[in-house]
């Protein structure tokens, strides 16, 4: 269905992408041609390497210090003091901050305040059903962006939510274009240099900070998109964090490759040497596997002529979509224990199952001519960020009744993931 060459096309599932009115980015863009030029212009500022490293590692390396920061001064808990955190909001505050510095060359803020700046994920939550309804009716998306009802949709003049982060984002993209303001390397100025326009970088930074691992970019169609999805990255960190937990052979297995790993590597640890870690690479699959961050279903349209899928024609002109989360649950993948968070299961599968589970995970970032641009930044930001809380922190759950509240609507979102944290030994 996601082939190249394939004939599926995107169905209108995705206008529900389309942030400014009447303007397409990466995401809602439904003409072939028109997204295949955009991923064109947009492409290689994610797959830009030097000495095999992406471009972008310094920046998040700095967002993840300044998180591990945070929790070390504010968030240690003792034997006489004990300090709980909402590790689901200092994860967003942390996925936010990383879209920032790597987008636009500098943070929102939110983990050197360490609060919910304009109020944006509270906003971002009791918004994301309302998501959901248009991208299941998207003719409600047409009525939405007329006039008068398109006057009360986030715009820059407002004070909080998603409208003060837009205007954050075109002030950023403003100075990138006409003063070359914008920190070098940054996406944002290497869209510029690959003829991005003024709009189409602005929206495309709004979906992105709505879908971080689906259009974690920066380019006014495409820094407006990169706003969006925060959500996404964070809620794979914090059930990946809680499956470890709850699973002690999993957490020694991991924590053991760990410390044996720390002489060794570089402080931060490089892309290439997280790469070096099997362990952790198993961990974080299977965390994607079980915990896809996305419950939409991204419909596309059959083909004229129609297709024969599992032995059933469908006709021509066809909405199918796929349920992430029962594709990682599939006993046919993934065998009787399909419900288990096991690790192992990436390190002792036949060269041939490994192949099949491989497609199956990656399925979670779409393929071919729908994957997900962002990738990268999302798959380097989940191995980086559970190996230093790992290496760092002795972690206990404060509710194991009920660790934390999760909200299924387009995207996944978590809250109130409360813990208490424990410095390790250097």
């Amino acid at each position: 269905m996601s082939a190249v060459r394939g004939n599926y096309i995107k169905a209108r599932f995705y206008k529900a992408a389309r942030i400014v009115p009447g303007v397409d980015n990466v995401v809602s863009a439904l003409d072939e041609d028109k997204h295949k030029a955009m991923r064109a212009q947009m492409n290689s500022t994610f797959i830009v390497k030097v000495d095999d490293e992406y471009g972008f590692e310094a920046a998040m390396d700095r967002q993840i210090q300044n998180f591990i920061t945070m929790l070390e001064t504010k968030y240690t808990s003792t034997d006489s003091e004990i300090r709980p955190v909402d590790m689901a909001e200092k994860a967003q505050f942390l996925a936010l901050d990383i879209i920032g510095d790597i987008s636009i060359g500098k943070p929102f803020g939110y983990l050197k305040q360490d609060q919910d700046l304009y109020n944006f994920n509270e906003i971002n939550m009791s918004s994301l059903p309302i998501l959901t309804f248009v991208s299941i009716l998207p003719g409600i998306a047409d009525v939405i962006h007329a006039w008068p009802f398109r006057l009360a949709l986030p715009k820059e003049e407002d004070q909080v939510g998603f409208g003060r982060l837009m205007k954050f984002v075109t002030k950023s993209v403003e100075a990138a274009m006409h003063r070359h303001e914008a920190k070098e390397g940054a996406l944002i100025q290497k869209h510029v240099h690959h003829g991005l326009t003024k709009n189409d970088m602005i929206q495309q930074g709004f979906v992105a900070m709505y879908v971080h691992c689906c259009a974690s970019s920066s380019s006014r169609a495409n820094v407006h998109a990169s706003i969006a999805g925060s959500n996404t990255t964070a809620h794979t960190t914090l059930m990946t964090l809680l499956s470890i937990i709850a699973a002690p052979w999993a957490f020694q297995a991991l924590r053991k490759e760990i410390d044996e790993a720390r002489p060794s590597v570089h402080d931060p640890i490089s892309w290439h040497e997280i790469r070096q870690l099997p362990y952790l690479q198993a961990v974080i699959k299977e965390g994607l596997r079980m915990w896809p961050p996305v419950s939409g279903l991204g419909f596309k349209l059959v083909p004229p002529g129609g297709e024969h899928i599992n032995g059933h024609f469908v006709p021509g002109g066809t909405e199918i979509g796929q349920a992430f989360l029962a594709v990682g649950r599939s006993k046919q993948i993934w065998g009787a224990d399909a419900d288990i968070f096991r690790p192992e299961r990436w390190l002792c599968a036949s060269e041939a199952d490994l192949n099949k589970m491989n497609k199956a995970v990656d399925t979670h970032f779409g393929g071919g001519k729908f994957s997900c641009l962002g990738k990268p930044i999302a798959m380097m930001e989940l191995h980086k960020t559970v190996y230093e809380l790992m290496k760092r922190f002795d972690m206990a759950i404060i509710h194991p009744a009920k660790p934390m509240k999760t909200k299924a609507s387009i995207f996944v979102c978590d809250t109130d993931f409360w813990v208490t944290l424990r410095k390790r030994p250097a």
